[in-house]
């Protein structure tokens, strides 16, 4: 990831990720409900699937247009391949 922006915000959300997963542990050594533990499960899934979707938004074009490349065309083919990735995702 190049754009550092992009790099700082991930990082962030991930670094909120791992919270909660340290707090799903607490749950479970407590002996928390399965309900319970379960739906903080699926806000963790889902905040690791909106981080993916972050990361396509920003990231992808410029990772996979690197050096490998050059016309213009070809840049926006794989704009718009990632933008029907991201429209199937959402």
């Amino acid at each position: 990831m190049q754009n550092t922006e992009v790099k700082a915000e991930v990082l962030c959300r991930l670094k909120t990720v791992k919270g909660h997963i340290a707090g799903i542990e607490r749950m479970v050594e407590e002996e928390q409900t399965c309900n319970n533990v379960m739906i903080q499960l699926a806000a963790v899934r889902a905040s690791v699937e909106k981080i993916g979707i972050y990361i396509l938004e920003n990231s992808a074009v410029e990772c996979l247009c690197s050096d490998t490349i050059h016309s213009p065309e070809d840049k926006e083919k794989v704009e718009k391949i990632v933008k029907q990735m991201l429209a199937f995702l959402k």
